[in-house]
């Protein structure tokens, strides 16, 4: 995620929002540019300046500009039938200079390949480098840092749980960072001092929020699912997600969902999946409560960091929010 400009698919088309652009409280973010794309993009990605947009398909990076000319494009040499399901993702560095691509070569290709990580030249196309995961992802989330210079990168390998990556280029080529965290990766604050993780407690079917240092890798404060409300007398499965991000600087929206235990006296019908939006202070772990009541049962919530946050409305568009 850019944290200047955000994308969205549509079914020809890459839409680019400018965060930066004021709304009212509840009002619709105005689509700021739209970039022609071949067929319905996977991953997405517009340059902060808005002059180009980055997508992938099942064959290939495309970079193109507003009118959909094609920029330049990096094929991937990938068979039509996959080995197994499996998505390229691409983001644009801070500064628009920098486009990088996770590739997920083994789902692509098979057995023999492991996921590769690339970073092109944003105007001409140049690889400026290339290092090998080691991973077998079936998709992945960048995270741009505000320091301009470094990228955080999580793969997801499904069963297996995820795999955490930072890179910068150091002018020879792409220095890269592995995190043996264990756990996934949620959130970058504004700053870029601390990171937002989700991780399973060890002899447990319970997940606990783990807010870590960055750089530094150390757990500053961990919020377990009992402070997230779980009571084993009432919850038959409780997770963490998918909601889990920066409100601000000081406060996270964390999702909690499962699924309530059955009430064996009760012989009506009952609604026993849940899914509710707290509020957390990231600098103690107090829960703070819950979301307003408009709020704290949606699904589509995206936390900006400003203190803002978006909801898609039922014409598609997302619809900024302040607290």
């Amino acid at each position: 995620m850019n944290p200047r400009i955000l994308t969205k698919a549509t079914l020809n088309a890459v839409a680019a929002y400018d965060l930066s652009r004021p709304v009212a409280n509840g009002g619709l973010l105005e689509r700021a540019a739209a970039f022609p794309a071949e067929g319905k993009p996977y991953g997405h990605a517009a340059a902060p300046d808005l002059e180009c947009a980055a997508y992938t398909t099942d064959e290939a990076l495309i970079c193109v500009e507003r009118d959909g000319t094609a920029r330049w494009r990096s094929d991937f040499e990938a068979p039509a039938e996959q080995y197994m399901n499996g998505r390229a993702y691409c983001e644009f560095s801070l500064k628009g200079d920098v486009v990088w691509l996770y590739r997920p070569d083994l789902a692509m290709k098979g057995r023999d390949h492991t996921d590769q990580w690339l970073a092109f030249d944003a105007a001409t196309g140049n690889v400026l480098g290339q290092v090998d995961l080691g991973s077998a992802g079936h998709g992945a989330e960048h995270y741009v840092h505000p320091d301009g210079e470094q990228i955080l990168l999580e793969v997801g390998e499904g069963q297996d749980g995820s795999r955490i990556y930072s890179a910068r280029l150091d002018g020879t080529g792409i220095a890269l960072t592995e995190y043996e965290w264990n756990s996934m990766l949620c959130a970058l604050s504004p700053d870029g001092t601390r990171l937002m993780t989700v991780r399973e407690v060890r002899g447990s079917l319970l997940e606990e929020l783990v807010i870590r240092t960055f750089p530094g890798e150390e757990e500053d404060v961990i919020v377990s699912a009992e402070a997230l409300g779980y009571d084993e007398d009432k919850y038959e499965t409780f997770f963490i997600g998918f909601i889990v991000g920066y409100l601000d600087a000081e406060t996270a929206i964390v999702s909690v969902r499962g699924e309530l235990a059955e009430d064996e006296d009760d012989d009506e019908p009952q609604d026993l999946d849940f899914h509710h939006n707290q509020l957390v202070d990231v600098r103690t772990g107090r829960v703070l409560g819950p979301m307003p009541s408009e709020f704290f049962d949606r699904e589509d919530i995206v936390p900006l960091g400003d203190r803002s946050f978006l909801t898609t409305g039922s014409n598609g568009g997302w619809y900024r929010h302040t607290l």
